[in-house]
């Protein structure tokens, strides 16, 4: 298949976007990407071959954008934390933690007031799926340890509020964090794994008979919108593979991006998950050797988000791409073993066992990365015009022809981020322990301070290895400190 169709489809994906971001910052990077691309099928091919596509694409965005209703923030439950058999949080849709009143019977699903009390009892085949994997997720709890269970229930079942911060921390820091999000890895790791075993039973096209058989599973994942697209991707590859053997994927990915920007939500996920896809195809077209391409595979998804990254993060591991290569081998083996355990309904007590072991190998190696790596750690904040201009550039090369050098504007980039780091040095600050040691100030905000002074009402020791650069105190200990020698009689 030559070039054209996958310009076409490109073209129809970045003007349905231009019309969902309309206003948004990022609605003139993407309409300056929507004309390039429209300029560049227009120099090659008919640009009235764009109309019959644009029109409809053109209707139903106008439509979306005149119908579009403000989506309703309700207290509706999404996930409870049972500390105690008395003492239980709800997480609601709107991200507030409420503490539920004793004796009321509040499960996922249901909608509650600021008191902790059941306005609405849920209901509903959705509800009842919510609920089913919550039931799931205990039921890991009980048959392996925390927080191997968290991690586990992560990465099949799309739950992460049991994270520790600390541990949601060294898979951040290591450029390893992807592990924890369903994405298009885990869905093809597992479906590989079955496709594979259908094929020892020499079972007829076990790729499709894989995508089938995953089908009723992928409401356990939350469908969250990266699976989708991911089970969508994956099932047309299979498709084209085993069914007509000729098949652009960029095509097919340019398809699934479209009807995820018409029918879907267009959100940070998606422009991470569609980055790093594209990435790897289009590291794989073109002229060169295996082993560039193989170079190009392994360093693309993380060039390919570099911009998106720095400019919402400010924070990135540069050596990420090496250690997801090295722990992915952990955590294939992990991720599969977990999917059997779930659907032997943690009824074999060997595969539990086997979870446990390579879920305690997972982590320690994510920690062992990194301790290695953490000098490759940067932080720095780009504006979104530096975002915009890289992927412009690769869009460029791209409609120009020379895909070998696609990744030129993303290590550019990343070599002017390595020498403009955001950095605050020498500072002295006071803060409240939950913001000190939270997830997002430990791989985010706090990556920018370098040899400064930070107190805390209270530090983890997690906290001090991963804000290595600063000096942590504990205002505890300070107090507890000032008694002793007030005790003593010393002033």
């Amino acid at each position: 298949m030559s070039k054209k169709p996958v310009l076409y489809i490109l073209f129809l994906a970045l003007l349905a976007l231009t019309f969902k971001l309309l206003n948004t910052p990022f609605f003139f990077p993407v309409l300056l990407g929507c004309i390039i691309t429209f300029i560049g099928y227009a120099s090659r091919f008919k640009w009235k071959e764009l109309i019959p596509g644009a029109i409809p694409v053109v209707i139903l965005s106008s439509a979306q954008l005149m119908l579009s209703i403000p989506y309703p923030v309700h207290s509706r439950v999404i996930w409870i934390k049972e500390y105690s058999e008395n003492h239980r949080v709800a997480v609601t849709e709107n991200w507030k933690w409420i503490r539920i009143k004793e004796g009321e019977n509040v499960e996922v699903g249901d909608v509650i007031n600021e008191d902790g009390r059941i306005l609405v009892k849920g209901s509903g085949i959705s509800v009842a799926l919510e609920r089913l994997r919550y039931r799931l997720y205990r039921e890991l709890e009980e048959a392996v340890d925390y927080p191997i269970s968290a991690v586990a229930g992560a990465c099949t079942l799309g739950i992460r509020f049991e994270l520790p911060p600390s541990l949601k921390g060294y898979f951040s820091l290591s450029g390893l964090y992807h592990f924890l999000a369903i994405s298009g890895l885990h869905i093809g790791i597992v479906m590989g794994a079955l496709a594979g075993l259908l094929k020892l039973l020499r079972l007829p096209r076990p790729l499709t008979a894989a995508s089938l058989i995953m089908l009723p599973l992928m409401p356990l994942t939350g469908l969250p919108p990266s699976a989708l697209r991911a089970y969508l991707f994956i099932f047309l590859i299979a498709l084209g593979v085993e069914e007509f053997r000729k098949i652009t994927p960029l095509y097919l990915l340019g398809v699934v991006f479209l009807l995820t920007v018409l029918f879907g939500k267009f959100n940070l996920s998606a422009a991470l998950s569609f980055a790093a896809v594209g990435g790897i195809l289009l590291s794989i077209e073109g002229e060169g050797s295996r082993i560039e391409k193989s170079i190009k595979v392994a360093v693309a998804p993380m060039l390919f988000t570099l911009p998106i990254v720095l400019y919402v993060f400010g924070t990135v591991n540069v050596m990420s791409w090496l250690t997801t290569l090295l722990v992915g081998f952990i955590f294939t083996p992990f991720l599969v073993s977990v999917f059997l355990m779930e659907i032997t309904l943690y009824r074999i007590e060997t595969i539990n066992r086997v979870v446990e072991l390579l879920g305690q190998l997972f982590i320690k190696a994510t920690q062992v990365s990194f301790h290695y790596t953490r000098w490759a750690i940067i932080h720095s904040e780009i504006s979104l015009f530096l975002a915009g201009i890289t992927y412009i550039a690769c869009l460029v090369l791209y409609l120009w022809g020379r895909v070998r050098f696609i990744l030129i504007p993303p290590a550019l980039l990343l070599v002017y981020a390595i020498f403009n780091q955001t950095a605050i040095t020498g500072k002295e600050l006071h803060l409240k322990g939950w913001k000190l040691n939270s997830f997002r100030f430990i791989s985010t905000e706090g990556q920018r301070y370098r040899d400064c002074k930070i107190y805390g009402t209270y530090v983890m020791p997690a906290t001090r290895k991963l804000l290595f650069r600063n000096r942590l105190i504990d205002e505890r200990l300070l107090r507890v400190g000032s008694k002793g020698l007030h005790k003593r009689g010393v002033h």
